[in-house]
């Protein structure tokens, strides 16, 4: 399952506000990863899923409320 698919069923879940702080809370999680290997390991899917979390929680607060 890709993260689009993951969201999508995430959303219907909880709606696009919880849906939206999901997203803000697991692109944190994904930082915080970022930061504590960036020396270590290569960054390519860390730096992938932080930012497309992150990108989906700002897009899901423009969108008009869903529940």
């Amino acid at each position: 399952m890709c993260n689009r698919e993951i969201l999508e069923v995430i959303i219907e879940e909880v709606g696009s506000d919880n849906a939206a702080e999901f997203c803000r809370l697991v692109s944190l999680m994904y930082d915080i990863k970022y930061n504590a290997c960036k020396d270590l390991d290569p960054l390519g899917e860390l730096d992938f899923e932080r930012d497309w979390w992150h990108e989906a929680s700002v897009e899901l607060k423009k969108q008009p409320k869903i529940k």
